[in-house]
């Protein structure tokens, strides 16, 4: 019955919450933003990696044979752009399952979700305030409250882990 309770009070608070945050200006301002620098993040560095494979592909001019330079020029960029992003998507899904796990081993409680929450909440409602006390993007705020909350979370289990509370 309580954990029903529970689940009911977050998911209402989640949406209403949600609701707020379609009706702010500020925060969708923010968001749009903020997912706009990512994807231009993003686009800068699959320019960079397309770059870098067509400096590579110029070492195909180097080889005498007209048709295995030809293929030389193709497989090079597409091989070095390739490895990039896999190991840029390897590397991102190895940070996520870290991040997860430590989330599910030190923050799966009730408190986490009151903070999420709260911190959503404040900083969807007060956004505008917080706008004009600091100029940062409040989804990013969002998500470094969320880091420096876990990471306190951590510190706490690993310092009450050592003592054997």
């Amino acid at each position: 019955m309580f954990q029903t309770t529970l689940f009911l009070l977050a998911w209402y608070s989640l949406t209403t919450t949600l609701f707020q945050a379609v009706q702010s200006d500020v925060f969708l301002s923010d968001c749009k933003s903020f997912f706009h620098d990512a994807a231009s993040f993003i686009q800068t560095f699959i320019g960079w990696t397309i770059d870098a494979g067509q400096s590579v592909a110029q070492i195909s001019t180097k080889i005498p044979n007209a048709i295995i330079a030809g293929m030389g020029y193709w497989l090079l960029p597409i091989l070095i752009v390739g490895i990039c992003v896999a190991g840029t998507g390897i590397l991102v899904i190895l940070t996520e399952i870290k991040v997860i796990g430590l989330y599910k081993k030190n923050c799966w409680d009730v408190i986490t979700l009151l903070m999420i929450l709260t911190s959503a909440a404040v900083i969807i409602y007060f956004g505008e305030a917080i706008k004009k006390a600091l100029s940062v993007n409040l989804l990013l705020l969002f998500l470094l409250l969320q880091g420096v909350y876990v990471g306190i979370r951590c510190y706490l289990e690993s310092w009450l882990e050592k003592r054997r509370y």
